[in-house]
């Protein structure tokens, strides 16, 4: 009976003991943290030095794109190919006016004049060639020849990629970037504004940045030439997911690289469970997969650089095992067991 006691009177002693340190110690600190976390975290990404390359995972990465020059080289004459389906008239003779397709010899049938080979000539070149057959066998006297190209197989511009409407466009006169772009339905949501252009005669592709700002759309809207082939690239992501508030994939500007703190904030910044300075950067360099290990906590104070981030880079920010226990419950547990434990 004596024990019973005892032990009784050493439980209720034990438990009093519990709920002060709750109360007084453990609890007061807590709530303290809670509160000043958020405003410190948010503070500290305005702090501290600018980003440097030199630091960054990827210091080769140049960012900024270079824009295409405003002028570019003239394409040449519209050239007649086998398959090309052509309009032959004559100006004040109505009689004379007909469609006809190049055979694959590259000869046409023409009126008064029979198989004329035109392949390999240019609009203006075949025009002169069946006035002459008509003046040489004085079936017209000076006649004045029209020759149009109403389809091609071959002076198209090619607008492929992440267009709506991906397509070869007949081209048998220069044509403007916007009018190209257009007429393959415009650009989808996940398309890049840094726009690659391959032109024969040209070593390098030309690059259009397009953006926003009307005042840049003169320089932007270039024109095209038959043979043009319009290359419109999928914008650049990265991933970040774990311990943020909205995880997700953030489309990387084309003309301004994005960092490690930038794609955080698009994320709605890191939560209280996080671990912040155990951050890692999954990076593909071809089949291969590493991690590169970033203290988040530090670049965030500006203690260390800002990183730069790649293409497909995925940004994992993990979760701390005691902060997440306090996030889903542990404060009401503790709250409860203050309020509890002298009852019991």
């Amino acid at each position: 009976m004596f024990a019973l006691r005892l032990t009784t009177t050493m439980t209720r002693r034990f438990r009093r003991d519990i709920a002060y340190a709750l109360r007084h110690r453990f609890l007061p600190s807590l709530l303290m943290l809670t509160m000043v976390w958020p405003v410190a975290l948010g503070y500290a990404q305005f702090q501290g030095p600018a980003p440097t390359k030199a630091d960054s995972p990827n210091p080769e990465n140049k960012g900024l794109m270079e824009r295409a020059p405003a002028e570019v080289l003239p394409g040449n004459p519209i050239v007649l190919h086998p398959g090309d389906s052509i309009n032959v008239s004559v100006y004040g003779v109505p009689d004379y006016k007909l469609g006809a397709r190049i055979a694959g010899d590259g000869n046409v049938d023409l009126p008064l004049i029979g198989s004329t080979h035109v392949a390999g000539l240019t609009v203006e070149q075949a025009q002169q060639l069946v006035a002459k057959k008509l003046i040489d066998g004085q079936m017209i006297l000076n006649p004045d020849v029209l020759i149009s190209v109403t389809d091609s197989t071959v002076d198209i511009i090619g607008v492929m990629g992440e267009v709506n409407t991906p397509k070869a466009i007949p081209a048998f006169a220069p044509m403007s970037l916007f009018d190209a772009l257009s007429s393959a339905g415009g650009l989808k949501a996940d398309a890049s504004h840094s726009i690659s252009i391959l032109r024969k005669g040209v070593s390098e592709p030309l690059l259009v940045v397009l953006n926003s700002n009307p005042a840049n759309a003169v320089d932007q809207n270039i024109p095209l030439y038959p043979g043009d082939r319009v290359i419109v690239p999928r914008t650049g992501v990265v991933y970040v997911v774990g311990a943020v508030m909205h995880s997700g994939a953030y489309p990387i500007t084309p003309d301004t690289p994005l960092t490690l703190i930038q794609a955080v904030t698009l994320a709605g910044n890191v939560g209280f469970q996080a671990a912040a300075s155990d951050t890692r950067i999954i990076r593909s360099t071809g089949a291969t997969r590493h991690e590169i290990h970033v203290n988040l906590s530090r670049v965030m104070k500006g203690k260390a650089s800002d990183p730069i981030l790649q293409n497909d880079d995925i940004i994992m920010v993990p979760t701390h095992a005691m902060k997440a226990a306090i996030k889903g419950g542990g404060i009401g547990i503790a709250l409860g067991l203050v309020y509890a434990i002298p009852f019991l």
